[in-house]
């Protein structure tokens, strides 16, 4: 029983990477309401899709909100780059982007993002 449940496990661990090596476009941005927990929770999704991300210079204010970040994001396909931001935006214009897809006019950007996405404020 125990071999059959680490064979579903391993299988399961196969298909969820296998599934994020094929999400075509990745876009993260960080705003000024996000949380320390926020931050945890983006860096734990992209590390399940293979993307380290560090945080340095993270300042919150006394409602624990984002006010400066310092990112390091290393794909591990050769891409990589650090941004920082103070303070930091209410908009989605500063983060970074992956793109796999072969026809990407750009596979990799970080900071301020130049096609900026003030459209979807939250």
């Amino acid at each position: 029983m125990r071999q059959l449940l680490l064979v579903i496990t391993l299988c399961l661990i196969g298909l969820a990477s296998s599934f994020a090596q094929r999400v075509p476009k990745i876009e993260v941005y960080f705003q000024r309401h996000h949380t320390q927990q926020d931050l945890l929770n983006i860096q734990e999704e992209l590390s399940a899709m293979g993307i380290e991300i560090t945080y340095e210079d993270v300042a919150f204010d006394e409602q624990g909100r984002l006010t400066s970040l310092a990112i390091r994001v290393d794909c591990k396909d050769g891409f990589s780059g650090s941004a920082y931001a103070s303070p930091v935006p209410k908009d989605l214009s500063f983060g970074f982007v992956r793109d796999y897809r072969q026809e990407a006019a750009s596979p990799f950007g970080i900071g301020y993002i130049a096609e900026q996405r003030n459209s979807k404020q939250e």
